[in-house]
């Protein structure tokens, strides 16, 4: 069973989502000048499973997911393509803006 680290932010009313795999949450990645920094507050946040992830993200205004997982459950409901998809370090990254 996946388990991701979810943080929820609002701005001016709209829901700001960050998701990021269990397994790299509070790693520091760092690639050519982009920095990921999964220990900062921006990712900090509550232990959520799949189903949760997903409604979650079906309601979301923007979307920052980091780690394999993640970034599936992001394509996986069409907020995304592969084409999308960046790598730090190897680990997946998308940011999304559902409009």
């Amino acid at each position: 069973m996946n388990k991701f680290i979810v943080a929820q932010h609002n701005s001016e009313g709209r829901l700001i989502l960050t998701v990021c795999d269990s397994s790299v949450h509070g790693k520091k990645l760092e690639e050519k000048g982009a920095v990921l920094d999964l220990g900062s507050k921006f990712y900090g946040g509550q232990e959520k499973d799949t189903a949760s992830v997903e409604k979650l993200m079906q309601k979301a205004y923007t979307i920052h997911a980091v780690g394999k997982n993640s970034v599936a459950a992001v394509t996986k409901l069409g907020l995304a393509a592969k084409e999308d998809i960046k790598t730090v370090s190897g680990v997946p990254h998308v940011q999304v803006l559902v409009i």
